[in-house]
C-alpha cells in the first residue's frame, strides 16, 4: 500500500529533451498519482522547454545542470525522477553534490549517458528547416514529439546545438550513494544497454520493461507502477 500520510514529501520530476513537465508528467497522470500517494510535486521544465526561459542561442544551454540545481527544493535529501535528458541532468547534479539526493530514478538512460547525443544535429536541422520527404522516420518522430508538446522549435534546436553538457564519466559517479533505480523499456534504442550506467552506481536497482520504447516510456502503466513500488519501498 502506498504511503498516504498527511505529511507531504517533496518530489522533483524532470522531463527529457522535447517534452515538458505538462506533456510528460501531468498528461500521463504522474502528477495526480504522486499527489494521491502523499507527495508534493515540484514543477520544473528544462531550459528552452515548456514554461522555462528559452533562447535561440546554443550558449543559453551551456550548463543545464546549474540551471536546474538552483530551482530544486531546499529540503535535503531530495527524491527525484528524471527521464532521458532530464535523468542525465539530475545525474550531473548528483555527481557534483553526491549528498543532494536520497532517492533517484533514472529513466530512459543507460549507456547513452557516456556518449554524445545521437542524431542531435540532424534533428536540429529539421527543427530549423522543416520536415521534407527525405526526413528519416526516426528524426521525424523526435521532431513531432517536441512540437506536439508545444515547444518552440528554434529553442529545441538551440538546446541540441549547446556546448556539450552534461559530460558524465564513470569515475564521477562512484560517490553517488543514494538509492537509484535505472529503468527503461527493452525496445529503447536510445538508452540500451543499461548495464554500463547501472554498474558504476553503488546502490542501484536495474529494471527492464517489456515491449516499451524510448518515447513510449512515460505513458506506460508498467513504468509508473514500477517507480511507485520503488518509491514506496522506502516511504
Amino acid at each position: 500500500m502506498f504511503n498516504t500520510s498527511h505529511q507531504l514529501k517533496s518530489i522533483v520530476l524532470l522531463h527529457g529533451w522535447g517534452g515538458s513537465y505538462a506533456s510528460v508528467w501531468r498528461e500521463n497522470s504522474w502528477e495526480e498519482r504522486l499527489v494521491t500517494a502523499g507527495y508534493e510535486v515540484e514543477e520544473i521544465d528544462l531550459p528552452g522547454h515548456g514554461n522555462a526561459e528559452r533562447s535561440h542561442d546554443p550558449q543559453g544551454y551551456a550548463d543545464l545542470a546549474s540551471s536546474i540545481a538552483q530551482r530544486l527544493p531546499n529540503a535535503r535529501p531530495i527524491t527525484a525522477i528524471g527521464y532521458s535528458l532530464g535523468a542525465k541532468v539530475l545525474l550531473e547534479i548528483a555527481a557534483r553534490n553526491p549528498d543532494i539526493f536520497g532517492t533517484l530514478v533514472l529513466a530512459g538512460l543507460g549507456a547513452n549517458v557516456f556518449a554524445p547525443e545521437k542524431a542531435g544535429e540532424l534533428i536540429a536541422d529539421v527543427l530549423e528547416q522543416g520536415v521534407n520527404d527525405a526526413t528519416p522516420a526516426t528524426i521525424r518522430g523526435f521532431v513531432s514529439y517536441g512540437l506536439e508538446a508545444g515547444n518552440d522549435p528554434l529553442a529545441l534546436a538551440a538546446c541540441l546545438r549547446r556546448p556539450p553538457n552534461p559530460v558524465i564519466t564513470a569515475d564521477r559517479l562512484a560517490k553517488i550513494r543514494c538509492r537509484t533505480l535505472v529503468i527503461a523499456g527493452d525496445r529503447d534504442t536510445v538508452a540500451l544497454p543499461l548495464e554500463p550506467l547501472a554498474s558504476v552506481l553503488p546502490n542501484h536497482t536495474l529494471l527492464l520493461l517489456k515491449d516499451i520504447d524510448h518515447l513510449g516510456l512515460p505513458a506506460a502503466p508498467e513504468f509508473a507502477d514500477a517507480v511507485m513500488r520503488f518509491l514506496d519501498s522506502r516511504a
